[in-house]
């Protein structure tokens, strides 16, 4: 591993995401036709949600995004916040839609009013970078925080981040590497690179050279984009 020498930090945001199908009442496990008959006959929204990650994702049917989006309409029109979040991925990227950041901003708005971390996150996307909204980066930071208090790791590197330039928050390198940290912890390649940085410039930590090394190795292995990982 060569030496880090005077390697400074990384300070682009992460981008946008859909909802990862985490809840622990997840139907992935039921056959498709048995989700479907909750979809249809008893006009279940979580069944109508789950067969649009399975039309999102192509799980045990053909890929196909025009279905995943109406199945995401039909539970989102039900306050179902998952597809209310994907639905606003869905209008953010114009996936399976025509692109539109205002629509997108309205569904990552229901979602996010229900404490959907992914929304609160991508809504803060939208507001960091001014699309379909007026630039506010004080806002963007206030949903990353929300967010990143539920454990998202994006959030979390991204609040971090905020914290390092003194965008949207008085500027505090003590709490930059307390966020780093959470999402360095959770597999982040950013984060872990940063954290390195840090532990090797003896940055709000004690030097240390091979705790450093540690979090840079990882960070590289896991697809951080460095010239020092070349």
């Amino acid at each position: 591993m060569k030496k880090l020498l005077t390697t400074g930090l990384l300070f682009i945001l992460l981008a946008g995401f859909a909802n990862a199908d985490t809840d622990k009442t997840s139907l992935k496990d039921l056959p498709f036709d048995e989700v479907m008959k909750m979809a249809t006959e008893k006009n279940d929204a979580k069944a109508q949600y789950d067969l649009g990650v399975r039309y999102d994702r192509g799980e045990g049917v053909e890929q196909d995004y025009a279905k995943a989006r109406e199945w995401y309409e039909k539970s989102a029109a039900q306050g179902y916040a998952s597809a209310q979040s994907n639905l606003g991925v869905y209008y953010d990227y114009g996936t399976g839609v025509e692109q539109d950041y205002v629509k997108a901003k309205e569904w990552y708005e229901k979602a996010a009013a229900q404490n959907d971390d992914y929304a609160q996150y991508n809504l803060g996307i939208l507001y960091s970078e001014g699309r379909g909204v007026e630039k506010d980066v004080s806002k963007a930071r206030e949903l990353f925080e929300k967010s990143a208090k539920q454990g998202l790791a994006n959030a979390q590197y991204n609040l971090a981040i905020m914290y390092l330039q003194g965008e949207g928050v008085k500027k505090d390198i003590v709490t930059a590497k307390e966020w780093l940290e959470k999402a360095a912890i959770q597999g982040v390649p950013q984060a872990q690179f940063n954290l390195g940085v840090m532990y090797e410039n003896g940055q709000v930590v004690k030097k240390d050279h091979k705790k450093a090394m540690e979090w840079i190795e990882k960070a590289c292995k896991n697809g951080v984009n460095h010239p020092f990982c070349n």
